[in-house]
C-alpha cells in the first residue's frame, strides 16, 4: 500500500492538497474533513469502518501495508476460500484457481469476532508467555553475572584467609626456629664464658709464678731458691696438667652453629609455581521455560473458519462414565489427577476426599485448614487448597496426607487453578493474583473483577462475577472480552473449566444445569439439565488429556464423571 496518510486522497485526484482526518480501510483511502462528511452520507459509504488518522497511524506498519483489496482484479474482498486459506473477490471466484472451489464463506462470518477468537488469544498469551520466558532468561543471566561477581570475591576472600594461614603459620614456624637457635647460641655461649673464666684463672696463676722467679732470683737465697723450686715444680705440673685435660675433654673445641632448611621451603619456588587452579563450569540450564502445547499450536493451523471457535460447542456431547456416591455433604470444590484419580473437597466439616479413577473412595484427609472453598490439581501427588477463612494456600500432599507448604495470601480466597506453573486465585478483597510455585513470586492480574471461581485458558481467564449471575472473559491485562448472562439457561453459576479449544462448562446451581459457553461468548448450549443431574451441581473440573468432565452436586453427596464428545475433532 503506497497511498500517503497525509494528504486526502479524493482531493488529490482534484488537484487540491487537504490533510486527512480520517481513514476508510474499505475504500482504503485518506480523507479530509469535507470528503468524510460526504463519505459519511453515501449510500454506498456511509456503513464503511473509519478511524481518526491519528489513530490509524498507530497500527504496525505489517498490518497498514496489507492490502484489502484484490491484487488482480481491484475489488473489495468478499469471501473467504477454505481450500486456499485466502480472502477473494466475487471475480476470483470464476478463476480457474477457484473455479472447482466448493467451500467458499462470506467473509463478514470469518471476520467477526475477530479479537475475541481462540487464534487471535493464543497468539496474544504466546506473545505474553514469550514476553515472560525473556523475562525469565533476563532475570536469570543477570542473577549468573551477580552469583559470578560474587563467586570471585568469596574465592579472593578464600584465597587471602589462605595466605593469611600460610603467613601465619610460616611466622609461628620461624619464631620456633630462631627461639632454638638463640637457646643454642646462648648455651654454647656460656660454656665458652665458664671456660674463659677458667682459662684467665690459670693465667693469672702463672703471671704470678713467673713474678715470683724473678723475686727469687734477686732477693732469696741460694738455701730458699733450693727449697722452693721443688714448690714451683709441682705448681708447673699442675699447670700442665690441667692444659692436659682440657685438650682432653674438648674445652678447646671451635663451637660452629649452622642450620638446615626445610627441604619444603627450600623447594617452594619449584614445587609450588601456582596458588591454585581457576575452573569454568557451565551447569545445566535450571529454568523452567513456558512452551505451548501442541494441540494449542495445533489449533491455530485448524482454526481457520466463521468464528474461529475450533469447536463448535453444537458438536459437543457428554456420555455418563461413572455415578459417584462422594459421601460428601457440602461439596465445595474438585479436581481430576493426570493419572484419572479426582479429588472432591468439602466445605464444612472440612475435608479432601481421594477417589480411585473408578469412582471408589481411597481416603479421607482431615485436619488440613478450616472452611475449604476449592482445590487445583498440581500433579498426580499433590493439591492446593485454599480456604474462605485463611489467608494462605496449603499444599497437600495426597500420599503423606500432611501439608508440604504453605504459601501466604493478602486475604482468605474464594476460587483457585493450576496453570503452566502458576497458581490463579480468587481473594475475598482485591484483584486476582497469580503465584509463581518456583519462587511463591506473587502478581495482581489487571482486571477489578471480583470473582469467585476461577478457569484459565493461556492467556485467557473465565471467571463468576461475585454478586451478580454473570460469566466473564477476560484476558491478564484486565481487557474485558465478553460477558455472559442468561438466566434461564445458567442461574447461580459456580464452578467453572475449559477445554482445549476454549469452551468453557459452568454449574448453576439454581438452574441445576451444566452449560457449554462457545470461547467467543456468542453462543451456549444446556449440556446437563435437572433430570440428568437430580440435585444442584455446584463444582466441575474437566481434564483435556483424558477428555472427562467431573460435575460434583453440592449436598446430596452425588458426582458424575462424563466423556467429553467433539463431535468434528474426533
Amino acid at each position: 500500500m503506497t497511498t500517503s496518510f497525509d494528504n486526502c486522497d479524493i482531493c488529490n485526484l482534484r488537484h487540491i492538497s487537504k490533510h486527512s482526518v480520517i481513514w476508510c480501510s474499505d475504500c482504503d483511502e485518506g480523507l479530509c474533513l469535507e470528503c468524510s462528511e460526504h463519505h459519511s452520507l453515501s449510500k454506498l459509504s456511509r456503513n464503511h469502518s473509519v478511524v481518526p488518522i491519528a489513530e490509524y497511524r498507530k497500527l504496525p506498519s505489517f498490518l497498514v501495508n496489507i492490502k484489502l483489496h484484490c491484487d488482480k482484479h481491484d475489488e473489495k474482498y468478499s469471501l473467504f476460500c477454505k481450500e486456499h486459506n485466502e480472502c477473494v473477490c466475487r471475480k476470483c471466484i470464476i478463476s480457474e484457481k477457484h473455479r472447482k472451489c466448493k467451500e467458499m464463506i462470506p467473509v463478514e462470518d470469518v471476520i467477526q469476532n475477530s479479537k475475541t477468537s481462540v487464534v487471535f488469544t493464543e497468539i496474544e498469551s504466546s506473545l505474553q508467555e514469550m514476553k515472560g520466558n525473556i523475562t525469565l532468561i533476563l532475570e536469570d543471566r543477570l542473577k549468573n553475572l551477580s552469583s559470578l561477581s560474587d563467586t570471585k570475591k568469596k574465592i579472593e576472600s578464600e584465597i587471602l584467609a589462605v595466605r593469611q594461614q600460610i603467613n601465619h603459620h610460616l611466622d609461628k614456624i620461624q619464631d620456633q626456629f630462631i627461639k632454638e637457635l638463640t637457646s643454642a647460641v646462648e648455651n654454647s655461649t656460656q660454656q665458652i664464658q665458664s671456660f674463659l673464666a677458667s682459662v684467665q684463672e690459670t693465667q693469672r696463676e702463672i703471671d704470678e709464678c713467673i713474678e715470683d722467679i724473678v723475686t727469687i732470683k734477686k732477693h732469696a737465697t741460694d738455701l730458699q731458691t733450693f727449697l722452693g723450686i721443688k714448690e714451683l715444680e709441682n705448681k708447673l705440673n699442675a699447670t700442665e696438667n690441667t692444659l692436659l685435660s682440657w685438650s682432653n675433654c674438648k674445652l678447646l673445641a671451635h663451637t660452629v652453629v649452622s642450620y638446615q632448611l626445610n627441604t619444603v621451603l627450600q623447594n617452594i619456588n619449584d614445587e609450588i609455581n601456582t596458588f591454585g587452579k581457576t575452573f569454568v563450569d557451565s551447569q545445566a540450564c535450571e529454568l523452567s521455560l513456558h512452551r505451548r502445547k501442541e494441540g494449542q499450536a495445533q489449533l491455530i493451523k485448524d482454526n481457520i473458519g466463521p468464528g474461529s471457535c475450533g469447536c463448535s460447542i453444537e458438536n459437543i456431547t457428554l456420555k455418563l462414565k461413572t455415578n459417584i456416591n462422594t459421601s460428601a455433604s457440602n461439596v465445595s470444590g474438585c479436581c481430576i489427577l493426570p493419572c484419572g484419580k479426582f479429588v472432591v473437597a468439602n466445605y464444612d466439616p472440612s475435608y479432601l476426599i481421594l477417589f480411585s479413577p473408578d469412582g471408589k473412595i481411597e481416603k479421607t484427609i482431615a485436619d488440613i485448614m478450616p472452611t475449604i472453598y476449592d482445590v487445583a490439581c498440581i500433579d498426580n501427588d499433590v493439591v492446593a487448597v485454599v480456604s474462605v477463612t485463611e489467608k494462605n494456600i496449603q499444599l497437600v500432599n495426597l500420599k503423606s496426607e500432611k501439608t508440604i507448604k504453605t504459601i501466604q495470601t493478602s486475604s482468605p480466597c474464594c476460587g483457585i487453578t493450576h496453570s503452566e506453573g502458576n497458581l490463579i486465585v480468587c481473594p475475598k478483597k482485591g484483584q486476582l493474583q497469580q503465584i509463581r510455585l518456583e519462587d511463591n513470586k506473587t502478581t495482581e492480574i489487571g482486571s477489578d473483577v471480583v470473582s469467585l471461581y476461577i478457569a484459565a485458558f493461556g492467556n485467557t481467564l473465565y471467571s463468576r462475577k461475585r454478586d451478580v449471575e454473570t460469566i466473564i472473559c477476560h484476558n491478564r491485562n484486565g481487557d474485558i472480552l465478553w460477558t455472559f448472562t442468561n438466566k434461564t439457561a445458567l442461574k447461580g453459576p459456580r464452578g467453572i473449566a475449559v477445554d482445549e479449544y476454549g469452551n468453557i462448562f459452568v454449574a448453576g446451581t439454581k438452574s441445576k444445569t451444566i452449560t457449554a459457553i462457545a470461547s467467543d461468548g456468542s453462543k451456549h448450549k444446556i449440556l446437563l439439565s435437572e433430570k440428568d443431574l437430580v440435585g444442584s451441581p455446584w463444582s466441575i473440573c474437566y481434564n483435556n488429556k483424558l477428555k472427562v468432565l467431573l460435575v460434583a452436586n453440592q449436598k446430596d453427596s452425588q458426582a458424575y464423571l462424563y466423556i467429553v464428545n467433539h463431535v468434528n475433532h474426533a
